[in-house]
């Protein structure tokens, strides 16, 4: 794929599932009163923490994209994009497991399923283009977190 083509796609496709996302975030004033009435442990990050590390995860993950695309058909290849196609589901899905439909477990199962397919991701990307998967390592670490809280904000209420 050619490198304007390969921006444009990443871009637009990390956006749409932010976007979507955003669609049931707790910027929406009614998932923001459930989302604070919620028992969360101490280390939950506030809202401005979370919002500023999504926009850098959001960049790295259109970057990994980009890198991706713009990569010789391989095995790999194919497998990384594939993961991260997963993980822009994942994107898109959480928010609305877990602010709009309000189901802690399942949305700690979506948590699950993003961490594994940003971790598929990083690893095949680490066969194919070495930005690419140092790309991913954030993301990676960040859903591992966003697991733990998940399921611990699960357990608490």
């Amino acid at each position: 794929m050619d490198k304007t083509r390969a921006a444009l796609t990443s871009i637009a496709s990390v956006a749409g599932a932010a976007m979507i996302g955003a669609q049931f975030g707790p910027q929406r004033p009614r998932e923001a009163t459930w989302y604070e009435a919620l028992r969360k442990p101490s280390y939950t990050p506030s809202g401005s923490t979370i919002g500023f590390a999504w926009g850098v995860l959001e960049t790295l993950l259109a970057v990994t994209g980009y890198r991706l695309l713009t990569r010789p058909d391989s095995p790999a290849r194919g497998t990384a994009l594939a993961s991260w196609g997963a993980t822009l589901a994942g994107l898109a899905g959480y928010p609305a497991m877990f602010f709009g439909a309000k189901k802690l477990g399942p949305s700690a199962t979506v948590a699950a399923g993003m961490c594994a397919a940003t971790t598929a991701t990083a690893a095949a990307a680490s066969q194919v283009d070495e930005v690419a998967a140092v790309s991913m390592s954030p993301l990676v670490l960040w859903t591992m977190f966003a697991v733990l809280l998940s399921e611990e904000v699960w357990r608490r209420n």
